[in-house]
């Protein structure tokens, strides 16, 4: 079994509604799955695996205000709408050659970063980043413009 990293677009009403445990996190749609590309961007985008600095430190929350607790058995985090624009604004300005200067294979293999080992392929593991970025990119995108926000949990 995986650990799958998943965006929830959510309002107010259902981040509450999952709050109170009137709604199951596992009864909601699942916006955005990336698999296990989760622990390979944020460490792509912060340098380490849990602390990341806003706004791109968003684009993977895993720690610090963004912790809403634990609830259907995951521990969720949350991102504001202002929290979700900034992210995508810092992504927009984001260009393919610091992303790529950021990103080093090697040193997410002596991290350990997972899911990554000995062997993978640098150049198909940077398209697999870069389509993951595309995609988290138009989910932030559609949803700083709707004013929700956003869980991340992995599951």
């Amino acid at each position: 079994m995986g650990m799958s990293g998943r965006y929830l677009v959510v309002t107010d009403e259902l981040i509450e509604s999952i709050k109170s445990g009137e709604v199951s996190v596992h009864d909601c749609p699942v916006d955005l799955d990336i698999d296990k590309m989760w622990q390979i961007l944020q460490f792509t985008l912060n340098g380490n695996l849990v602390q990341g600095t806003p706004p791109l430190g968003y684009v993977v929350p895993l720690a610090g205000d963004q912790y809403v607790g634990n609830y259907s058995d995951m521990d969720l985090f949350l991102l504001s709408n202002e929290q979700v624009l900034e992210a995508y604004m810092a992504l927009e300005q984001l260009t393919t050659e610091e992303l790529k200067a950021w990103y080093s294979l090697d040193q997410m293999i002596a991290e350990g970063i997972y899911p990554v080992m000995e062997g993978w392929d640098a150049e198909e593991t940077w398209q697999e980043i870069i389509q993951t970025m595309d995609d988290v990119q138009a989910l932030f995108q559609t949803t700083a413009a709707s004013g929700n926000g956003i869980v991340f949990y992995v599951f």
